[in-house]
């Protein structure tokens, strides 16, 4: 099946993680807040973990002239 982004993107993680943390904010049975919790937790651990990756490639990246402009 194909999505309009793909469900394991940083972009989609992002996502999850601002509408869990919305849903929290709203959410006022404590029994679904500490659900909603739960679910922000997990999409924020992995949000900070493919936020570290992008931040080592473009590091990386940076240390091998990938990006750099040539001076002309």
């Amino acid at each position: 099946m194909k999505y309009a982004v793909d469900p394991e993107s940083i972009q989609a993680y992002r996502t999850r993680v601002f509408v869990f943390s919305q849903e929290l904010r709203r959410e006022t049975d404590p029994s679904s807040r500490a659900t909603t919790a739960m679910y922000l937790a997990e999409a924020a651990t992995t949000l900070a973990r493919l936020e570290v990756e992008e931040a080592e490639k473009a590091r990386s990246s940076q240390h091998y002239g990938v990006n750099r402009k040539k001076s002309p």
